[in-house]
């Protein structure tokens, strides 16, 4: 019979394949309050506003292999793509990102009201999370955009509350709630990629067209 190993199960019929074991998810599946449609109402109103940072999404994204409508998701529910918005701890523009954060991934920190540099810096941190994630629940050869929803929740968590949260089975309120929004968003229209323009982009990277399992 299969055996547990540091989190893990082993399969000898897959010639001793690790198989990550199933963890606790962070939330259930959310659905959308009144509020939450009105917002996703108002910001669908704008697509001009929405979606003009789309070719910069899909372009970092790409680079780390990424879901592009996972990072416009975690945009939509940081700063409803406002670049001016800042947190009162002092993150900054339109995916949150501290300045020391920032400057430890080699993005300065004074430039992060400037799209390129938010979304170089964002994706890049959401990278290290996802690599954090893949070590830990031994996900080595398995895509991204295949992750477990479990796992994909605790990333989303980590990037509200650091990366221990990956590891933790209780989270706290905020977090919670804010994974909550994240999936909110991934599962409205808010982070499709409308235009002609990205569509051809999202195809010529062979990127996800909509939303994966991991998130619903």
């Amino acid at each position: 019979p299969p055996r547990a190993v540091a989190g893990s199960i082993i399969v000898p019929a897959a010639g001793l394949k690790i198989v990550p074991a199933r963890r606790r998810a962070v939330v259930p599946a959310p659905r959308p309050s009144r509020a939450y449609r009105r917002t996703f109402g108002v910001l669908l109103d704008q697509p001009e506003f929405i979606d003009r940072y789309d070719g910069l999404i899909l372009r970092h994204a790409a680079r780390w292999r990424l879901d592009p409508r996972l990072v416009k998701a975690i945009i939509a529910a940081e700063s409803e793509f406002s670049t001016a918005a800042r947190s009162p701890r002092g993150a900054r523009g339109l995916m949150q990102i501290m300045p020391a954060t920032a400057e430890e991934l080699g993005v300065p920190g004074d430039s992060l009201h400037e799209p390129d540099a938010n979304i170089r810096a964002g994706t890049a941190y959401l990278a290290v999370l996802y690599r954090a994630a893949w070590k830990e629940y031994r996900l080595k050869g398995v895509p991204y955009r295949k992750a477990p929803n479990w796992v994909v929740q605790r990333i989303i968590a980590a990037y509200n509350a650091g990366p221990r949260a990956l590891r933790k089975d209780v989270w706290r309120a905020e977090t919670r709630s804010y994974v909550r929004k994240v999936l909110l968003f991934y599962r409205s229209d808010v982070p499709r990629f409308r235009s002609r323009q990205t569509g051809s982009i999202s195809k010529a990277l062979a990127l996800p067209a909509g939303p994966h399992a991991s998130c619903h």
